[in-house]
């Protein structure tokens, strides 16, 4: 197996203040690179694994699905707890779905970031997916330039085709976690772009409205699209999860 360059997982040593980063579907580590530098700057000790099937084949991915990336995903939470006192976890799309899930099963974390993370259908591909004559894999939306960030000038290491297999397993993931959002009690900050042509941004004030967390706030970027770690606002982003970490740390 060959992973793509820049694509590989990295950990940088900290403090006892630890931020798991988790990419999302179809996705990379890369794509949550500059928030990871921001964090690791700041003395906070950083954790971005690649999830099982991503960087390297589209092949790799499709007969993968939730139970693989929740076991990478609570291997690398366990780890991270070894080393730091203080944990969080921020995860961006899939990624973001998965740290939900990581929130309703630890209710002890000391907080969760979720960035353009879907929750609600995906009505769009629902008809592709349950075609019994689908193709094995479909170009992903993003493939055109313009749609994952409003700003054309950067990118992420990303698959520019969707296996169907993997993502009808990921929607399922997206159904067991809205069905128990109302698990979820540690705080949170929710980060959504206006301008995301991926994931409706209706998923934000839903997940706002059904988490039971009494320590919640969503964050609006009227200016970004989906990939908001890497777009207009990404300096924004940085600033308000550095913040929310050290307004909730124990040091």
């Amino acid at each position: 197996m060959t992973i793509l360059p820049g694509a590989g997982a990295y950990w940088f040593e900290g403090n006892e203040v630890g931020c798991l980063l988790i990419h999302g579907f179809t996705g990379t580590p890369q794509n949550v690179r500059p928030l990871a530098d921001y964090l690791a700057r700041r003395g906070l000790a950083v954790s971005a694994p690649r999830m099982p099937g991503h960087g390297t084949t589209v092949a790799d991915l499709d007969p993968t699905g939730p139970e693989e990336w929740l076991a990478a995903a609570e291997q690398a939470l366990g780890e991270l707890r070894e080393r730091c006192s203080t944990v969080f976890v921020a995860g961006i799309s899939m990624g973001g779905t998965i740290t939900l899930e990581l929130a309703r099963r630890h209710p002890d974390l000391q907080g969760v970031i979720v960035m353009a993370a879907p929750v609600l259908p995906l009505e769009a591909l629902e008809p592709i997916v349950g075609d019994s004559s689908r193709p094995p894999s479909i170009p992903a939306p993003w493939a055109t330039v313009g749609v994952l960030t409003e700003d054309v000038g950067v990118g992420g290491i990303t698959y520019l085709e969707m296996p169907l297999g993997a993502l009808e397993r990921g929607m399922g993931l997206m159904t067991q976690v809205r069905e128990g959002l109302g698990e979820v009690t540690v705080p949170t900050l929710l980060v959504y772009g206006d301008a995301d042509q991926i994931v409706d941004k209706a998923n934000g004030p839903y997940v706002l409205e059904s988490i039971r967390a009494s320590d919640k706030r969503l964050l609006a970027l009227a200016d970004s699209s989906h990939e908001v770690t890497l777009d207009v606002d990404r300096e924004r982003v940085m600033i308000e999860v550095y913040d929310f970490i050290s307004a909730r740390s124990k040091e």
